[in-house]
């Protein structure tokens, strides 16, 4: 033996690794389309899936402002609601005259909190005062005009229980007292 070294046997039970007869390009330019990219695929694949999941289990923003909006504006239609009933009482049982959309009835601003607005930005209170002529009976109430054209639908799954209300179109009107005729 001249310095090649001892022979092994291979002994049994021993694991060999398989010989190859070429050996695999490196992951650059030699190797197919989607060895190289399939990291990316992957990814861009699990981005994918976890953007649809969200977009069907989460609300859209505009679902949100809508939300915001609904709130704020019953808030006001309540707070407005408390100061027609104010101004009845104080008014020896009247009703303010009607007015145009986004402005509050003139009598009706003493007794409004400094924060309701009859004009907002995406939606305006109208004060209603509804006769029949023939038969003199009333409805009065406090309505929302809004830009959106969902906002009245919004506000009627999320008005409070007992509030009384009519949903027409775009308009949501808040009723506050009707009366018969003659």
């Amino acid at each position: 033996m001249t310095g090649a070294g001892p022979i092994r046997e291979a002994r049994t039970g021993e694991r060999r690794r398989p010989r190859v007869a070429e050996p695999r390009p490196a992951a650059g330019r030699g190797a197919p389309w989607l060895e190289r990219y399939a990291t990316r695929i992957r990814w861009a694949t699990w981005i994918g899936v976890a953007v649809i999941a969200i977009r069907l289990i989460a609300p859209r923003p505009d679902g949100w402002r809508r939300w915001g909006d609904a709130e704020t504006a019953l808030s006001d239609v309540e707070q407005a609601r408390t100061a027609a009933l104010m101004y009845y009482q104080a008014a020896g049982r009247e009703w303010p005259a009607p007015g145009r959309p986004g402005a509050a009835p003139r009598g009706m601003l003493a007794f409004l909190p400094g924060e309701v607005s009859f004009s907002r930005a995406r939606y305006r209170l109208a004060w209603e005062y509804a006769a029949d002529t023939v038969s003199g009976a009333r409805v009065i109430g406090v309505s929302v005009i809004g830009d959106d054209p969902r906002l009245a639908q919004t506000m009627a799954q999320r008005a409070p229980a007992g509030m009384p209300f009519v949903v027409s179109g775009r308009r949501f009107v808040a009723l506050i007292a009707s009366a018969p005729g003659r």
